[in-house]
């Protein structure tokens, strides 16, 4: 995959000014789109094709979500988090085609409409701790095309922004329950960062599994372990995942509907993820969940990590993924 990367230089920008540059504001999982109202629609498939990923509540929710702005709003936001200036075409009454040309110099307006440079990417340039896209080019199609190419080397810098962020939120100062996190090490052999607010649901040595949460809205995050390696292929990995819920949490099980279980990684590991939705056997309660298994061949366990929302007619993304972040503070004390 072939990348172009520039970096902006703003008008306004000056080598050592960074110390002065404000924190980035806005919400982490928000996409500032600066368009013309004609442009929308066609950027809005750009926007698609690079930020694909949707999480089933059952509802619908995308992972990133679109804030429309019209470009001659742009000073209002543009020290937002996640600020994507667009447009398409060249016609010389469409404010988002002036507003691109009043950013990019000559030379790189010229690449966007003649070159293969349709996305410019940079960070940190209106303020600290931002993202910072300009999409450009003669047609849709042409567009869409580099976005294909490019689209998931820019989904990880904004994954990885948002994971930055969202861990200074959560594990800054003296929040975290070390003491807790102390204790698991000794008793167990890992630990992981615990923020304030999460209580111990269950800790059991004999079942060699931890479970413990948070409320309104309600969030969990469970460990269990068992020595040796449990699994062998796809179809024991589908089986042992599958047995956790009913075993270790009683009236919880996960639906068939959007269920999947793919090969990926866990802090370096090679793991297995299932993702879908988990369902209570005796009532009407349910919800997203992500969970990973893998084998840590240091202290010859099989681990099983799982994680789940319920916030019922809310928005859980940012949920998850805050638990999901917790999850990957994960570590043995070999490590």
């Amino acid at each position: 995959m072939r990348q172009i990367i520039y970096v902006l230089i703003p008008i306004f920008f000056c080598s050592g000014c960074d110390s002065v540059k404000p924190r980035a504001q806005g919400a982490d999982n928000e996409l500032v789109v600066v368009a013309s109202i004609e442009d929308r629609e066609e950027i809005q498939k750009v926007l698609t094709t690079i930020f694909s990923d949707t999480l089933y509540t059952p509802q619908p929710e995308a992972y990133y979500r679109t804030v429309w702005v019209d470009p001659e709003n742009f000073n209002d936001v543009n020290n937002h988090v996640n600020v994507i200036v667009a447009a398409v075409g060249d016609h010389p009454r469409n404010l988002g085609v002036k507003l691109v040309k009043q950013i990019l110099s000559a030379s790189q307006y010229k690449s966007t409409m003649e070159g293969d440079n349709q996305l410019i990417f940079a960070q940190d340039v209106y303020a600290r701790n931002q993202n910072y896209l300009i999409i450009n080019g003669p047609t849709t199609d042409k567009i869409i095309e580099r976005a294909e190419d490019q689209g998931p080397w820019l989904k990880k810098q904004y994954d990885d922004l948002f994971f930055k962020r969202q861990s200074k939120h959560l594990f800054e100062g003296s929040t975290l329950q070390k003491d807790l996190q102390n204790e698991l090490g000794d008793k167990y052999g890992w630990t992981l960062k615990i923020p304030w607010g999460y209580t111990v649901v269950r800790d059991s040595a004999e079942q060699q599994f931890f479970w413990m949460g948070r409320d309104i809205p309600y969030r969990w995050l469970a460990v269990q372990w068992e020595d040796g390696l449990v699994f062998s292929d796809s179809a024991s990995v589908h089986e042992h995942v599958s047995a956790i819920p009913p075993e270790y949490f009683g009236n919880i099980q996960y639906a068939d509907h959007l269920f999947k279980i793919e090969p990926d990684e866990f802090n370096g590991r090679g793991a297995w993820k299932a993702t879908g939705l988990w369902e209570s056997i005796e009532e009407a309660q349910g919800g997203p969940f992500i969970a990973y298994l893998f084998y840590d061949e240091a202290t010859d366990r099989t681990y099983f990590i799982h994680l789940m929302i319920f916030h019922p007619g809310k928005d859980k993304y940012m949920l998850l993924r805050q638990v999901d972040i917790v999850a990957h503070t994960f570590k043995t004390v070999t490590e």
